[in-house]
């Protein structure tokens, strides 16, 4: 692999670079629409230029460093299929996957998290620092486990749905595609699509 490149260069995109560095893997640098930045440096990598730029670094592997759902969809959409072999994944040395789980391409494993066996990771979703993912959960893809959230077992998450920090989710529930879930709530039900829920117990 020629190096990987990172799509954005906001504080996500600064953790991502520390994974892949911890796990020993080459990065080129960063790409970011925010003229302003371009040619700056983030721990001590570039800045080089514009996201549609992306083809003339020759890059072994791609992956998004945009925390935003909506924005990270639309990067990958705007790339469309000439860069899905080149999407990789970015898992700490100090996060714990079990063997059975399936990573799905771009996928992001944060320090500290944790997911158990026969879990399913979508394409482009994030685990984020010391979050838990118990067994047999189906995470969709684009979704985002906020750090130190902590999913029980056998639980479905939509594409795109958001699990704030600290929150907490019981087993065998349904997240429905972009719902949303605040930070350090307890959801001991099912949360329909695109709905917003928040507290102990969570409520809309």
């Amino acid at each position: 692999m020629s190096g990987v490149l990172i799509l954005g260069a906001g504080g996500h995109a600064k953790v991502i670079a520390d994974i892949l560095s911890c796990q020993g893997v080459p990065v080129i640098g960063f790409l970011d629409d925010n003229t302003a930045i371009w040619g700056a440096t983030r721990l001590g990598l570039p800045i080089l230029g514009g996201i549609a730029t992306w083809r003339e670094h020759l890059p072994g592997g791609l992956i998004l460093g945009i925390g935003d759902i909506i924005a990270r969809q639309a990067v990958v959409e705007r790339l469309g299929p000439q860069a899905y072999d080149l999407w990789c994944t970015a898992v700490h040395p100090r996060a714990t996957v079990a063997n059975s789980v399936r990573l799905g391409r771009g996928v992001a494993v944060m320090a500290g998290a944790v997911v158990n066996p026969d879990t399913s990771l979508g394409d482009h979703s994030v685990i984020n620092t010391g979050a838990t993912v118990d067994h047999d959960c189906i995470i969709g893809e684009y979704a985002h486990i906020g750090p130190g959230a902590h999913l029980a077992g056998g639980i479905r998450i939509g594409q795109g749905a958001f699990i704030g920090i600290g929150a907490n989710v019981a087993p065998w529930l349904t997240l429905g595609a972009g719902a949303i879930v605040g930070a350090g709530s307890a959801v001991i039900g099912d949360v329909p699509a695109r709905v917003v829920v928040k507290g102990v117990p969570a409520h809309q």
